[in-house]
């Protein structure tokens, strides 16, 4: 399969892809409900910039796939915003809540974390997701490290035990948020 690193000129792309695939995800349409907030992805601009930093986000030559890796102990990368605009406090509450949730959770040992994976509606079930999960989990082998993940439905949870994850631990959002999983793919 044909795959490159993204680069921050992807981000719009990356934003539609975003917003199709993610269109009725669990954590994502409780942090932004408003479907004309949504439709174009473009609220997650700043977070995708982010980790297409880390210089290990995977994509498609078109795009119509990516997925999110971040090396192990998540180095931490600083972009210029590209918006001033404050979270309201309803969203701040469920951001805290939600990051609260992660922390809590994640494995203590160093780990590939895979933060996003997303395809197209119109490409999907043509393995491009798990052609750019395996690679992530191959750059896992190679640094003999473990590989970890979040899945909000219980169809993912399926779709992921197939690559080799295994449910570590599950729990439910506060302040009204999701039921996730912790999934863990070891060192192979």
């Amino acid at each position: 399969m044909n795959w490159r690193e993204a680069t921050q000129t992807d981000i719009p792309a990356i934003c539609v892809t975003f917003a199709r695939s993610f269109w009725e995800d669990p954590v994502v349409r409780w942090l932004f409900p408003d479907d004309d907030e949504f439709r174009d992805g473009k609220v997650m601009v700043d977070f995708l910039r982010r980790n297409v930093a880390h210089r290990a986000t995977l994509v498609t030559p078109d795009v119509a796939a990516y997925a999110m890796w971040i090396p192990p102990g998540r180095p931490e990368v600083e972009i210029e915003p590209t918006s001033t605009e404050m979270p309201s406090p309803e969203l701040m509450q469920k951001f805290i809540a939600l990051r609260s949730a992660i922390d809590t959770h994640t494995p203590q040992e160093h780990h590939w974390y895979l933060q996003m994976v997303g395809t197209h509606p119109d490409w999907q079930r043509r393995g491009l997701a798990s052609q750019l999960i395996n690679e992530g989990l191959n750059w896992a082998r190679r640094d003999g490290v473990a590989a970890y993940l979040e899945t909000e439905t219980i169809e993912n949870v399926a779709y992921y035990r197939h690559l080799g994850f295994e449910v570590r631990s599950e729990w439910d959002v506060d302040a009204g948020g999701p039921h996730m999983w912790g999934m863990w793919h070891p060192v192979a």
